[in-house]
C-alpha cells in the first residue's frame, strides 16, 4: 500500500517543472542509467540520453564492458547537459582513448600486421602480447603458435620480436589458411596445458591482441580481428574497436552490452573485418528476441567471403540449410557450442575424427574463446593435436588426463540422473534420446554414442540395473 506522503511526493514530481536533460557518453556502446535521490531509475539507454527531468539530485552511471563509473549531478531550472568521458576499461587492443593504450604498442601493431617477424612476405597471422600496466614482468617468448596437429610453427623464441623495455612482444608470419592454436610455451603453474583455437582465412590477416598480467599472458582475454591481407591494423577505427570490446565483454558475461547503432556497425563492417560480423551476429543472439532474418542476410554475405570459416559455419547451423562437416575448431566458444548442438541433432556436423570434434570433447570454460585441455603427447598422437584418440584410449595405451574423459563425463551424468530419479541406468537410457544427452552434457554425438554403448554393456553384466551403477 502506498502511503499518502508517497502519493503527494509522486504528485509533486508529476506537476514539477521539467527541464531538458541530456547525457552524451563518449561512445554509443556505453550503457547509461540515471537514478533520482531515492535511487529509483528515471532514464536508461545505450548511448545518449535525451529526456526531461524535474530539478533535483541525480546519479549518472555508465557501463562499458566490465567497467562501471558513476557520478552525482544537480539539475536546476536550466537545461542540463553532461558529457561523459570514456570509462577506464582495459583493452587488449591498444584502442585510442582507453587507459591501456600506448603509442609504441599501436606502432608495433601497425608494423607487425604488415611485416613478418618469422619468414617473409605479408603475414596472415599476428600475435601481439602487451603489458597493460607498467612494471609487470613480460616474458617475450611465453606464447607459442602451433598448427592444428600441435606442431609449433612459430620458429621458437627466434621467431618472436621482443621490444626490450617497451612492454610488448610480437610474432607474425605467413601461414597457410586453416586452423591453428595458441598456447603457453612452458608448462603452466597449475599443470593444465590449455590451448586456444585460431583460424587463418584466405585473403585476410588474423590479428590477436593478448594482454599480459601479473602472472603472465592472458590469451583467454584476447581481442581478435581480421584485416585484408597486406593492409594491416588500422588504429583510426576507434568506434568499431570499442564496439568490439563491448561485444566481447557481453559474450563473456552472457548479456547484451552493445547498442543497436554499434551493433549495426559491426554487422555492416563485414567487408572490412569478417570477424566483426561474426562477433556482431553472436551479440545479436544475446538479444531477448534475436533477429534471425538479419543474421541470415549477414551470413549469406559472410559465406561468400569465407565459406570454410568454422565460426561462420557454426552460425549457419541456426538456419534451415545444410552445413558441410566442420573439421577445424571455431575461435569462439559460443560457436563451438552451436556446433555441438547441431551435431547432436544431425550427427556429422562435427566431422568424425576431426580436430573440431576432439576440441569440443575437451573444452573448458575459460572466457569467450574456444579453449581446451591438451592431453599428454604420445608417439602417433601428434596428428590428433595431442588429444587422445578413442582407439588408443579404449586400448589403455594412453595415460588418463587429470580431467575426466568425455565418455566418463557422459556416463557420470547418466548415473547421477539415475540416482536422483531413483531409476536404473537402463531406464534412463531408454527414456533419454542421445541428442538430448548430447545437448545436456555438451558432448559431440560420438562421445555420447560411446558412453551409451559402454553403459549398456555394463548393464548386461548387471541384470538388476540398480541405480548409480
Amino acid at each position: 500500500m502506498v502511503s499518502s506522503s508517497e502519493e503527494r511526493r509522486r504528485s509533486d514530481q508529476g506537476t514539477a517543472k521539467r527541464v531538458p536533460f541530456v547525457v552524451e557518453p563518449d561512445t554509443p556502446s556505453v550503457q547509461v542509467t540515471v537514478t533520482d535521490s531515492a535511487f529509483r531509475e528515471v532514464a536508461h539507454a545505450m548511448g545518449t540520453i535525451d529526456t526531461t527531468l524535474p530539478s533535483g539530485i541525480y546519479r549518472i552511471e555508465q557501463r562499458l564492458g566490465g567497467a562501471v563509473e558513476s557520478r552525482f549531478v544537480e539539475v536546476g531550472t536550466e537545461p542540463f547537459t553532461e558529457h561523459l568521458a570514456l570509462p577506464d576499461m582495459p583493452t587488449a587492443t591498444p584502442v585510442e582513448g582507453t587507459p591501456t593504450t600506448r603509442e609504441d604498442h599501436r606502432a608495433a601493431a601497425v608494423r607487425w600486421s604488415t611485416g613478418s617477424t618469422h619468414g617473409g612476405g605479408p603475414p596472415t597471422l599476428m600475435v601481439l602480447i602487451r603489458n597493460l600496466r607498467r612494471g609487470w614482468q613480460l616474458d617475450p617468448f611465453s606464447l607459442e603458435v602451433a598448427d592444428e596437429g600441435g606442431r609449433p610453427v612459430d620458429g621458437g623464441a627466434g621467431g618472436w620480436e621482443p621490444a626490450g623495455g617497451q612492454g610488448w612482444s610480437a610474432w607474425s608470419g605467413e601461414l597457410p589458411p586453416g586452423g591453428y592454436r595458441l598456447r603457453t610455451r612452458r608448462k603452466p603453474a597449475d599443470g593444465l596445458p590449455l590451448a586456444q583455437a585460431l583460424h587463418v582465412l584466405d585473403g585476410w590477416t588474423t590479428l590477436v591482441f593478448v594482454s599480459n598480467g601479473p602472472q603472465g599472458p592472458q590469451p583467454q582475454f584476447a581481442s581478435i580481428q581480421m584485416v585484408p591481407h597486406g593492409v594491416g591494423w588500422q588504429p583510426a577505427e576507434r568506434t568499431l574497436d570499442l564496439a568490439m570490446e563491448a561485444a566481447l565483454s557481453g559474450l563473456r558475461q552472457g548479456i547484451d552490452l552493445v547498442s543497436t547503432r554499434q551493433l549495426l556497425g559491426l554487422l555492416d563492417a563485414k567487408n572490412v573485418n569478417p570477424f566483426l560480423g561474426i562477433i556482431g551476429a553472436h551479440a545479436l543472439l544475446l538479444h531477448p528476441t534475436p533477429d534471425l532474418g538479419r543474421i541470415a542476410g549477414l551470413l549469406e554475405r559472410l559465406v561468400h567471403h569465407a565459406p570454410a570459416q568454422p565460426d561462420i559455419a557454426a552460425l549457419c547451423t541456426l538456419l534451415d540449410e545444410p552445413v558441410p562437416p566442420v573439421a577445424s575448431p571455431p575461435m569462439l566458444a559460443a560457436s563451438c557450442r552451436l556446433l555441438v548442438r547441431a551435431d547432436s541433432a544431425d550427427p556429422g556436423i562435427l566431422q568424425d575424427g576431426s580436430a573440431a570434434e576432439s576440441v569440443a570433447e575437451h573444452m573448458v570454460g575459460r572466457g569467450v574463446w574456444t579453449t581446451w585441455l591438451e592431453q599428454e603427447n604420445r608417439p602417433g598422437i601428434a596428428a590428433r593435436g595431442g588429444l587422445v584418440p578413442p582407439a588408443l584410449r579404449e586400448a589403455g595405451m594412453a595415460r588418463r588426463p587429470r580431467f575426466a574423459e568425455p565418455v566418463d563425463r557422459v556416463q557420470r551424468y547418466v548415473r547421477e540422473i539415475a540416482s536422483v530419479e531413483d531409476k536404473s541406468v537402463d531406464d534412463v537410457l531408454r527414456t533419454m534420446e542421445p541428442k538430448d544427452l548430447s545437448r545436456r552434457t555438451g558432448m559431440p554425438h560420438r562421445a555420447v554414442d560411446r558412453a551409451i554403448g559402454e553403459l549398456r554393456r555394463s548393464q548386461g553384466d548387471d541384470p538388476q540395473g540398480s541405480p548409480g551403477v
